[in-house]
Order: structure tokens, then C-alpha cells, then sequence
């Protein structure tokens, strides 16, 4: 099994888990393991004093997952991740469970509910370099930061709809769950581009 995967060498890594020669069970496997990896960093979180809502290391997940999956099988992992968090496994930030309160979805459901779309946009990125077999910084950059507009859009518009009390509105929802973020998760978005582009093999090793 993974037969085809170079393990001494990590930056082709993208290339062998994004392989079509990988089997169908390898794919799972692989999806399994982001899936997994996504609710592990989950847990790595902390709160500030200008946001309720902690950070975390899950942005990274689903970051990574995009960029040594394919597209699909990158969209199948974060779907996985938000259908076990439907079904009460407590894999969110914290330890918490469930995706629904009282009949209604959760005020994070927004965020979690757009990570599959994130990890797929970024995997149609990766997979344009891998074919073109050299990677671009700036689109890589540009790739990743627009892959994030949705977890922002739907994060924010969810959370604003959620919150039903006098002064917490769309700004409120904006100021608490998209902007002190925006600096962090592009942190990551950073130093992973360059990583993938100047640590990173797109050319397929030659027999």
C-alpha cells in the first residue's frame, strides 16, 4: 500500500498523494487522515480579549488538505469533517460537539460548513501547478486567499444571523469573527506558499 509514495522524499509528497495512480483505497486512507488532522488542529486554540471566538489551527487543515489532495478528495475530507461534527463527535474548537443547538445550527456553522469549498478551490490551485510543473508564488498567494472568502462570507453572514440580541448585527459579526483573523490566517496562507513553492518538487521524478 502507498507503494507509490517517495517517503524519503516530503516535497513530492503533494505529488504522490494527488497521483491518479493512487487506488481507491489510498485515497481514503488519505482523505481519513486530513479529515482527521482537521479536528486535531481544532483543538489547538486560543482566546483573546478582543474576540470571543478562539483561534485556532484548523485554517492550517484545511489549508493543507487542499494542497496534497485533489479536488474532490479534498471537498470529501472537509464534508467528512462537518458531517461528523453534525453527528456529535466533539471535534470542534475545544472539544465542542455538535453542529446543532436547540434546532437551529450552531453561530460557527458558517465557518465550518465552507471548509470543504476552501479546500477544494486551493486544490484546483495546486493541481494547475503540478500540471504546468512549476509553481507561482503570487498565485498561489491569490489562489489561497480567495479560497477563504467563502469561510469569511458564509462565517460572518451565519454568525450575524445567529446572534439575536440588541447591537450584535453584521458589523458586530464582522468585527469578532472575520476581522481579528484575517492577519493570522494570511500568516499561514504566507508560510505555507513558501514552503510549496520554493521547498516543494512539481516536476515528477524521472525513471
Amino acid at each position: 500500500m502507498f507503494n507509490e509514495v517517495a517517503w524519503g522524499k516530503p516535497q513530492q509528497w503533494h505529488l504522490d498523494f494527488s497521483s491518479p495512480k493512487m487506488t481507491i483505497l489510498e485515497r481514503s486512507i488519505t482523505i481519513v487522515f486530513f479529515t482527521g488532522l482537521t479536528a486535531l488542529c481544532a483543538q489547538i486554540a486560543f482566546t483573546t480579549p478582543w474576540t470571543p471566538i478562539p483561534y485556532t489551527f484548523q485554517t492550517f487543515a484545511v489549508l493543507a488538505t487542499g494542497v496534497y489532495l485533489r479536488r474532490n478528495d479534498a471537498f470529501i475530507s472537509g464534508s467528512f469533517y462537518v458531517l461528523l461534527c453534525a453527528l456529535g463527535a466533539p471535534i470542534r474548537a475545544g472539544g465542542e460537539s455538535g453542529l446543532f443547538l436547540d434546532g437551529t445550527m450552531i453561530a460557527s456553522a458558517g465557518y465550518l460548513l465552507a471548509f470543504p469549498l476552501a479546500s477544494a478551490l486551493i486544490a484546483e490551485g495546486l493541481d494547475r501547478s503540478r500540471k504546468a510543473g512549476v509553481a507561482d508564488l503570487k498565485a498561489q498567494i491569490v489562489c489561497w486567499s480567495l479560497a477563504m472568502i467563502p469561510v469569511y462570507v458564509f462565517g460572518t453572514l451565519w454568525l450575524d444571523y445567529a446572534v439575536k440580541a440588541p447591537g450584535y448585527d453584521l458589523t458586530w459579526a464582522f468585527e469578532v469573527g472575520t476581522l481579528p483573523f484575517l492577519a493570522w490566517d494570511f500568516g499561514k496562507i504566507l508560510v505555507m506558499a513558501l514552503i510549496t513553492t520554493k521547498l516543494w518538487s512539481y516536476s515528477p521524478p524521472q525513471n
